[in-house]
């Protein structure tokens, strides 16, 4: 590897040597201190390889001896640099080209918003540039997290905004907040679960809670502008009301466990067995049956599609045999209740709205005399209950 890049390096001829006295010229070139590489003898004369450095010396012993040197190839990183020199305007080119890639690689060109259904995308686009989030910027200078954080923040029916950026696009991703079906409340902001409010910021409307009220799902927070109902013109626009109702929400679930369990389970083992399918019949070539007692089967197709929506009608059958055992299991009151615990928190995180920060967590075990362990998990959040209710 290093012998070829050192080549490469210092570069090399080819030459064809004609003449009647070659092995003369061959003794010459020895006594120069040439040194002759891969020489080869043909019918047309003598072929060799020289170093590039030594080929001028070739002079003295092709002129002693009456031989004609003719170049057949040159190879070699001099040869390359010297190509390359000649087309100087190109090779700036490639490097001006390169370099502008490079620039343009580390910069925001386009912006989307993905997942929103109420919300305007322009909106949300046009926020975004007021947080500094706008193309022809540096995105390794743009703090994603905090601008969605105050996207999110702007935008009282998102319930989850972030930022994902992939190569030179930037991607706004919005979760809404599920809104009630309240056709008489259109413009009304509602609220979307109960909860404890705890600060209310109206922008535009009447509020109709006040802090420290226990509000339910559906209520009416914040009442859209009387000017607007009032209004007998059907074509007329409905004004909606804005503002944000922060409040303290419970969430719970409860997870039990048994102390003493019989089931089945997978024991890991795994007897492949391979066969053809032809048309509706199955030709099995390995391991036709399961050789466990217990086992379930997993069948995969393997089909050969040559040209659109055909395919080869012969198709490969993959069956595993997977092997099913009897476990009897035992499990201390700890750790019945950690699994009980595990259960119930993986429950209210998929009650949560995504993205709303936990504020306090709660853990209680529940009296069971069944044998087994149960147990609550309570979290309280701090969210935006106010959405916009369905028409």
């Amino acid at each position: 590897m290093f012998e070829w890049l050192r080549r490469f390096w210092y570069g090399r001829i080819l030459f064809l040597a004609r003449g009647e006295h070659l092995a003369h010229f061959v003794n010459q070139v020895s006594k120069e201190g040439i040194v002759l590489y891969h020489t080869q003898k043909s019918e047309r004369g003598m072929r060799a390889q020289i170093k590039l450095a030594d080929f001028r010396r070739l002079r003295r012993p092709a002129r002693r001896t009456h031989t004609r040197v003719h170049i057949v190839a040159k190879y070699g990183w001099p040869f390359v640099a010297a190509r390359w020199w000649r087309r100087k305007g190109l090779l700036i080119g490639i490097v001006i080209i390169a370099s502008v890639l490079t620039i343009l690689s580390q910069l925001v060109l386009s912006i989307s918003v993905t997942g929103n259904k109420n919300l305007i995308a322009t909106d949300v686009i046009e926020r975004a540039e007021k947080l500094g989030l706008r193309t022809w910027v540096y995105s390794k200078d743009l703090d994603l997290n905090g601008i969605a954080k105050s996207l999110q923040e702007q935008l009282p029916d998102a319930a989850w905004i972030g930022i994902e950026r992939q190569g030179t696009s930037i991607q706004i991703r919005v979760s809404e907040k599920t809104r009630p079906s309240i056709p008489d409340e259109v413009g009304n902001l509602v609220a979307s679960r109960a909860g404890i409010v705890k600060e209310i910021m109206v922008i535009d409307g009447t509020p109709l809670i006040h802090e420290g009220e226990t509000v339910r799902a559906g209520q009416v927070l914040i009442k859209s502008p009387e000017v607007n109902n009032m209004s007998s013109a059907k074509n007329a626009p409905v004004s909606v009301a804005r503002g944000f109702v922060r409040a303290r929400v419970w969430y719970s679930a409860e997870g039990q466990i048994p102390l003493v369990e019989d089931k089945v389970e997978e024991s890991g083992r795994v007897a492949k067995g391979r066969g053809i399918k032809i048309g509706s019949r199955v030709i099995m070539l390995t391991a036709e049956k399961s050789p466990f007692e217990q086992s379930r089967e997993e069948v995969i197709s393997q089909s050969l599609k040559l040209w659109r929506n055909w395919r080869f009608p012969v198709e490969g059958i993959r069956v595993n045999h997977i092997e099913l055992h009897n476990v009897h299991i035992e499990r201390t009151v700890s750790k019945a209740r950690q699994l009980a615990e595990q259960i119930a928190r993986a429950e209210v995180q998929k009650k949560l709205t995504q993205g709303v920060p936990i504020v306090a967590e709660t853990v209680k075990v529940l009296s069971d005399n069944s044998g087994s362990e149960r147990v609550r998990v309570e979290v309280e959040t701090y969210e935006d209950l106010a959405v916009y209710a369905n028409p």
